[in-house]
Protein backbone atom coordinates (compact mmCIF):
# COMPACT_ATOMS: atom_id res chain seq x y z
CA UNK A 1 0.00 0.00 0.00
CA UNK A 2 1.56 3.12 -0.93
CA UNK A 3 0.47 6.91 0.18
CA UNK A 4 1.17 9.18 -2.36
CA UNK A 5 1.09 12.76 -0.45
CA UNK A 6 4.42 15.51 -0.59
CA UNK A 7 5.63 18.54 0.04
CA UNK A 8 3.96 21.52 -2.49
CA UNK A 9 3.73 25.27 -2.81
CA UNK A 10 1.12 26.88 -0.18
CA UNK A 11 -2.40 25.32 -1.02
CA UNK A 12 -5.69 25.54 0.59
CA UNK A 13 -7.07 22.24 1.77
CA UNK A 14 -10.85 21.04 2.58
CA UNK A 15 -10.98 18.87 3.97
CA UNK A 16 -13.26 16.74 6.92
CA UNK A 17 -12.55 15.86 10.45
CA UNK A 18 -14.86 13.16 12.56
CA UNK A 19 -14.43 13.26 16.51
CA UNK A 20 -15.89 11.26 18.72
CA UNK A 21 -16.36 13.58 21.80
CA UNK A 22 -15.90 12.44 25.97
CA UNK A 23 -18.48 10.49 27.32
CA UNK A 24 -19.16 12.96 29.90
CA UNK A 25 -19.24 15.78 27.77
CA UNK A 26 -21.24 14.14 24.63
CA UNK A 27 -23.47 17.42 23.66
CA UNK A 28 -21.40 18.76 20.85
CA UNK A 29 -23.68 22.09 20.34
CA UNK A 30 -21.83 22.77 24.04
CA UNK A 31 -18.69 23.12 22.05
CA UNK A 32 -19.33 25.75 19.29
CA UNK A 33 -17.85 28.49 20.88
CA UNK A 34 -14.73 26.71 22.49
CA UNK A 35 -14.00 25.29 18.26
CA UNK A 36 -14.34 28.55 17.63
CA UNK A 37 -11.81 30.39 20.27
CA UNK A 38 -9.75 27.51 19.49
CA UNK A 39 -8.77 28.38 16.22
CA UNK A 40 -11.33 26.68 14.13
CA UNK A 41 -12.76 29.90 12.98
CA UNK A 42 -11.99 28.68 9.34
CA UNK A 43 -14.07 25.61 9.69
CA UNK A 44 -18.16 24.73 9.47
CA UNK A 45 -19.13 22.17 12.53
CA UNK A 46 -21.66 19.73 12.07
CA UNK A 47 -23.15 18.53 15.33
CA UNK A 48 -26.52 16.13 14.08
CA UNK A 49 -24.98 12.78 15.05
CA UNK A 50 -25.23 12.56 19.36
CA UNK A 51 -21.45 12.42 20.60
CA UNK A 52 -19.82 13.34 17.46
CA UNK A 53 -18.46 16.28 15.89
CA UNK A 54 -17.58 16.83 12.71
CA UNK A 55 -15.15 19.83 11.56
CA UNK A 56 -14.82 20.92 7.75
CA UNK A 57 -11.75 23.16 6.98
CA UNK A 58 -10.86 25.19 4.53
CA UNK A 59 -7.07 25.74 5.82
CA UNK A 60 -4.14 26.97 3.85
CA UNK A 61 -0.47 25.77 4.28
CA UNK A 62 2.42 24.62 2.47
CA UNK A 63 2.37 20.25 3.47
CA UNK A 64 -0.58 18.63 3.32
CA UNK A 65 0.10 17.25 6.71
CA UNK A 66 1.19 19.56 9.25
CA UNK A 67 -1.96 20.77 8.29
CA UNK A 68 -4.20 18.19 8.88
CA UNK A 69 -2.41 17.78 12.54
CA UNK A 70 -2.64 20.83 12.98
CA UNK A 71 -5.99 21.15 12.48
CA UNK A 72 -6.19 17.75 14.62
CA UNK A 73 -4.29 19.63 17.29
CA UNK A 74 -7.07 22.22 17.52
CA UNK A 75 -9.99 20.47 18.37
CA UNK A 76 -7.95 18.04 20.29
CA UNK A 77 -6.61 20.98 22.65
CA UNK A 78 -10.57 23.13 22.42
CA UNK A 79 -11.95 19.47 23.33
CA UNK A 80 -9.67 17.21 26.26
CA UNK A 81 -10.68 13.62 25.46
CA UNK A 82 -11.89 14.03 22.24
CA UNK A 83 -11.08 11.47 19.70
CA UNK A 84 -10.33 11.54 15.50
CA UNK A 85 -12.59 8.62 14.33
CA UNK A 86 -11.83 9.48 10.33
CA UNK A 87 -10.84 11.85 8.19
CA UNK A 88 -11.75 13.04 4.79
CA UNK A 89 -11.54 13.05 1.60
CA UNK A 90 -11.09 9.15 1.73
CA UNK A 91 -13.87 6.85 0.88
CA UNK A 92 -15.94 8.33 -2.06
CA UNK A 93 -18.37 7.02 -4.65
CA UNK A 94 -17.97 7.94 -8.24
CA UNK A 95 -20.21 10.48 -8.36
CA UNK A 96 -18.71 12.06 -5.04
CA UNK A 97 -14.88 11.84 -6.82
CA UNK A 98 -16.24 13.80 -9.84
CA UNK A 99 -17.11 16.66 -8.00
CA UNK A 100 -14.06 16.71 -6.56
CA UNK A 101 -12.14 16.78 -9.08
CA UNK A 102 -14.15 19.25 -10.95
CA UNK A 103 -14.12 21.51 -7.84
CA UNK A 104 -10.26 21.69 -7.82
CA UNK A 105 -9.95 22.60 -11.47
CA UNK A 106 -10.55 19.06 -13.28
CA UNK A 107 -14.15 18.98 -14.85
CA UNK A 108 -15.07 15.45 -15.03
CA UNK A 109 -18.41 13.64 -15.28
CA UNK A 110 -19.86 10.76 -13.20
CA UNK A 111 -20.41 9.19 -16.32
CA UNK A 112 -16.83 8.88 -17.38
CA UNK A 113 -16.16 8.09 -13.98
CA UNK A 114 -18.41 5.35 -14.48
CA UNK A 115 -17.11 4.20 -18.19
CA UNK A 116 -13.69 4.06 -16.19
CA UNK A 117 -14.93 1.80 -13.74
CA UNK A 118 -16.62 -0.24 -15.84
CA UNK A 119 -13.06 -0.35 -17.99
CA UNK A 120 -15.54 1.07 -20.96
CA UNK A 121 -12.94 3.35 -21.83
CA UNK A 122 -10.54 2.92 -24.86
CA UNK A 123 -6.87 2.99 -25.08
CA UNK A 124 -6.15 2.34 -20.65
CA UNK A 125 -2.66 0.59 -20.07
CA UNK A 126 -4.25 -0.82 -16.36
CA UNK A 127 -7.68 -1.85 -15.32
CA UNK A 128 -9.61 0.63 -12.68
CA UNK A 129 -8.91 0.45 -8.87
CA UNK A 130 -11.32 -1.87 -7.08
CA UNK A 131 -13.53 -0.88 -4.73
CA UNK A 132 -12.47 -0.90 -1.13
CA UNK A 133 -16.03 -1.46 -0.42
CA UNK A 134 -18.28 -3.29 -2.37
CA UNK A 135 -21.84 -3.45 -2.16
CA UNK A 136 -25.29 -1.58 -3.42
CA UNK A 137 -22.80 1.95 -3.29
CA UNK A 138 -19.02 0.99 -4.23
CA UNK A 139 -16.39 3.13 -2.35
CA UNK A 140 -13.37 4.34 -3.21
CA UNK A 141 -9.79 5.02 -2.06
CA UNK A 142 -9.43 8.56 -3.74
CA UNK A 143 -6.07 8.49 -3.06
CA UNK A 144 -6.21 4.95 -5.38
CA UNK A 145 -8.60 6.78 -8.15
CA UNK A 146 -5.86 9.79 -8.49
CA UNK A 147 -2.89 7.64 -8.57
CA UNK A 148 -4.43 5.84 -11.30
CA UNK A 149 -5.69 8.95 -13.57
CA UNK A 150 -2.20 10.40 -13.25
CA UNK A 151 -0.89 6.94 -14.51
CA UNK A 152 -3.35 6.89 -16.96
CA UNK A 153 -2.80 10.43 -18.20
CA UNK A 154 -6.52 11.38 -17.44
CA UNK A 155 -5.65 14.40 -14.95
CA UNK A 156 -4.01 17.72 -15.78
CA UNK A 157 -0.96 19.45 -14.07
CA UNK A 158 -2.87 21.80 -12.29
CA UNK A 159 -1.81 22.68 -8.65
CA UNK A 160 -5.47 22.27 -7.35
CA UNK A 161 -5.31 18.56 -8.85
CA UNK A 162 -2.16 18.23 -7.03
CA UNK A 163 -3.25 19.40 -3.59
CA UNK A 164 -6.18 17.32 -3.81
CA UNK A 165 -3.95 14.08 -4.79
CA UNK A 166 -1.80 15.23 -1.61
CA UNK A 167 -4.46 15.75 0.54
CA UNK A 168 -6.39 11.96 -0.43
CA UNK A 169 -3.44 10.22 0.56
CA UNK A 170 -2.65 11.99 3.88
CA UNK A 171 -6.04 11.20 5.07
CA UNK A 172 -5.81 7.66 3.69
CA UNK A 173 -2.76 7.40 6.09
CA UNK A 174 -4.96 9.30 9.18
CA UNK A 175 -7.40 6.34 8.70
CA UNK A 176 -5.25 3.71 8.62
CA UNK A 177 -3.07 4.73 11.93
CA UNK A 178 -6.48 5.64 13.58
CA UNK A 179 -7.92 2.73 12.44
CA UNK A 180 -5.39 0.71 13.85
CA UNK A 181 -4.86 2.10 16.92
CA UNK A 182 -8.46 1.64 17.64
CA UNK A 183 -8.89 -2.08 17.05
CA UNK A 184 -4.85 -2.91 18.92
CA UNK A 185 -7.07 -0.89 21.90
CA UNK A 186 -10.43 -2.69 21.90
CA UNK A 187 -9.09 -6.17 20.81
CA UNK A 188 -5.35 -6.20 21.83
CA UNK A 189 -5.07 -10.09 21.70
CA UNK A 190 -7.03 -10.54 18.48
CA UNK A 191 -4.57 -7.80 16.71
CA UNK A 192 -1.24 -9.20 18.43
CA UNK A 193 -2.25 -13.06 16.74
CA UNK A 194 -3.41 -11.44 13.46
CA UNK A 195 -0.01 -9.49 13.34
CA UNK A 196 1.83 -12.43 14.46
CA UNK A 197 0.57 -14.39 11.77
CA UNK A 198 0.63 -11.64 9.08
CA UNK A 199 4.15 -10.28 9.09
CA UNK A 200 6.16 -12.84 7.39
CA UNK A 201 3.58 -11.66 4.20
CA UNK A 202 4.11 -7.90 4.87
CA UNK A 203 7.56 -6.98 6.40
CA UNK A 204 10.70 -7.40 4.20
CA UNK A 205 14.35 -8.04 5.91
CA UNK A 206 17.00 -6.56 4.63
Amino acid sequence: MAFHYSVIMSQTYEFELHFALPPSQSDAEAWLDTLFEAGCDDALIGVAVPGRVSVSFTREGEEVMAVLLGAIADVTGAISGSVLMSAGPDLLNLTEIAERLTEHGAPITRQAMRKYAAGEARKLATPFPAPAISGGTPLWHLDDVLTWMVHEKKLPALPGVAALRALAGATRALNVVCEYHRARAESPALMAAVEEKLQPAYVHHP
